[in-house]
């Protein structure tokens, strides 16, 4: 596996490499689905809502990707990702993390966005299904093929409602979105879209699972590898009783191998206990 880094994305951009992810970046794996690389894209640290788009090499189509808060922010706990998109074209990955709650964050942050990109495999199909206004789960499905990568975007939700969920289901068939209202808003005309990128089932394909243990710890960070021989295609996320006072900031994926998740109890805290799982999709 290859990774490299674009240039070029909605915001001011900075090199990948300046911009080194809270929980690790990418580097080469030991085993790939055909053609499997990363790409990292950044967008520059500011104080304002942030999209950053990983474009896949010319010849290859994206299979998942992720984004996340970089590091050391004091934006934790302050914003959350409300889009993670498999463009429909298979071009590239689309990442947007907005700044939640009552009060405006007046510090700068950044963003970094992954994409998993590789020779399409037979049967390559990207499909986005958008729930009824105010549904909080959505689910789109690959009917008889399987799903590879996964996604899911907030639509006109402006930082009131983020992404609580990404998961692909456990026969890999379909992938479920929550959306959530953070707490203090009462947001109306919002609305949630799942993606799923699906393929006829290549090989070695596996889910794999990640579970944490409820706490009422501040933060919850978790990591999972593919089996040996096998790497990712995608990667996902489910914070279990936040009850929209955690927030969802960091989906990544290291050494073409590893799921990384992490989520982050929102600024006042939360006196509840909660939990955060990790879900990847691997093949060979």
């Amino acid at each position: 596996m290859r990774a490299i880094t674009g240039r070029g994305v909605l915001t001011a951009v900075v090199g990948a490499a300046a911009m080194l992810g809270a929980i690790g970046g990418a580097a080469p794996a030991s085993a790939d689905p055909a053609g499997l690389e990363t790409v990292s894209q950044s967008a520059a640290e500011s104080s304002l809502d942030k999209s950053a788009l990983a474009s896949c090499p010319t010849g290859k189509v994206v299979t998942g990707g992720g984004g996340f808060l970089t590091a050391g922010s004091a934006a934790d706990g302050r914003v959350g990702l409300d889009r993670l998109e498999p463009l429909a074209n298979g071009t590239g990955f689309f990442a947007t993390m907005r700044e939640v709650g009552p009060t405006n964050f007046t510090g700068d942050w950044g963003l970094q966005a992954l994409a998993q990109c590789a020779t399409a495999p037979a049967g390559y199909q990207v499909v986005a299904t958008t729930g009824a206004v105010g549904t909080e789960f959505v689910t789109a499905s690959c009917g008889t093929k399987k799903v590879i990568g996964m996604g899911g975007r907030i639509n006109s939700g402006l930082g009131d409602v983020v992404l609580d969920q990404v998961v692909p289901s456990f026969d890999l068939t379909s992938v479920t979105v929550r959306a959530v209202a953070v707490q203090g808003t009462s947001p109306t005309g919002w609305s949630a879209t799942s993606f799923a990128v699906c393929a006829t089932a290549p090989a070695g394909l596996e889910r794999i699972v990640v579970t944490g243990t409820s706490s009422s710890d501040p933060q919850h960070t978790h990591l999972r590898s593919c089996p040996a021989g096998k790497a990712l295609y995608s990667a996902g996320a489910d914070i279990n009783a936040g009850n929209g006072q955690v927030l969802l900031n960091a989906i990544n994926i290291t050494s073409g191998t590893t799921v990384r998740v992490r989520a982050t109890e929102d600024a006042d805290g939360f006196a509840g206990t909660w939990s955060l799982n990790g879900y990847g999709i691997c093949g060979s």
